[in-house]
């Protein structure tokens, strides 16, 4: 994925995979046939230096069938201030190689271990995405910058900092 902007684009690029390698958790959302959107939590079990997301799942999942039908998908990521939401598309991976190397034993509350003959990987690669970092330091800005416009009388208005928010796409 590459930065909306090029002014910073290694920046963006940088914070964002810092953004994706720290949150554990999110919500992969899927198309049912009907089109309506299905959410489901789940751990995020390896990020790729390009930003693809790798996560297990039971061959007799739900989103295992919408997925054959339509790849699309969103995943959005949240811990504490820090956001993340990707658009992109999941493809099914059966690699009993892959599942032993991305294996972690909390993974175990769902599977027997790496060889069950129900998992399956999902692998999401992301085609556009953004994030919002309002933690730390960055947070501290953001709340300096909202008090000033505060003060007055202005709205916030987005602000060309890396730190704090990115857009990039493929």
């Amino acid at each position: 994925m590459k930065p909306e902007h090029e002014t910073s684009s290694s920046e963006v690029a940088s914070h964002f995979l810092e953004l994706l390698r720290a949150i554990h958790t999110g919500t992969v959302i899927t198309h049912l046939p009907a089109g309506e959107l299905r959410g489901r939590p789940m751990s995020v079990a390896h990020v790729e230096d390009d930003g693809a997301l790798w996560f297990f799942t039971s061959v007799q999942s739900g989103k295992v069938d919408e997925l054959a039908t339509d790849r699309r998908a969103l995943v959005s990521l949240a811990d504490g201030d820090k956001y993340v939401v990707l658009n992109g598309a999941i493809e099914l991976v059966r690699d009993a190689a892959k599942a032993r190397a991305l294996w972690k034993e909390p993974f175990r509350v769902w599977f027997s271990g790496p060889d069950d003959p129900n998992l399956t990987l999902l692998r999401f690669q992301p085609q556009t995405g953004e994030y919002w970092n309002n933690a730390g330091a960055q947070g501290l800005k953001q709340a300096f910058r909202a008090a000033k416009a505060y003060v007055k009388g202005e709205q916030l208005k987005d602000v060309d900092d890396p730190g704090l928010h990115g857009k990039l796409h493929a």
